[in-house]
């Protein structure tokens, strides 16, 4: 019981990847809801004139505006690195395969080789001794 690991906080702690592209993505999302949500409830109880107040919603929407902008950029860029990545790893596995392949073949050629040159030096034998026995 010392351990917390029967009561399901391992599985928990195991199910999460803080480094998922997924969990970035809710992140950013969660982030540009909480700045429109504290602008607009900022704009709306701050006392303001009409043309202060045009200008600070001005303001504010330039900056979310940005703040989309880089989110959706830093998003684009690791999507990009996760295909370059797993383009080479899918490249490196395919040339390991082929490596394993030759090396498979090879060797099975080789013991086939062995294998026929036995049963020719058998049937040499068997060929021998039959033939001095008639």
């Amino acid at each position: 019981m010392g351990s917390g690991r029967g009561n399901g906080e391992g599985a928990m702690s195991r199910g999460y990847d803080g480094d998922s592209l997924g969990s970035g993505a809710a992140f950013f999302t969660g982030l540009l809801a909480g700045a429109v949500i504290g602008g607009s409830l900022g704009l709306l109880f701050a006392p303001r004139k009409g043309s202060e107040l045009r200008e600070q919603v001005a303001g504010s929407a330039a900056s979310v505006g940005k703040a989309v902008s880089k989110t959706v950029d830093e998003l684009a860029d690791r999507g990009r690195e996760v295909y370059t990545r797993a383009r080479d790893v899918v490249s490196r596995t395919g040339d390991e395969i082929d490596r394993v392949a030759a090396d498979a073949t090879k060797k099975v050629d080789k013991g086939l080789t062995v294998a026929a040159d036995a049963a020719a030096t058998r049937s040499r034998r068997v060929e021998s001794y039959v033939g001095d026995r008639i």
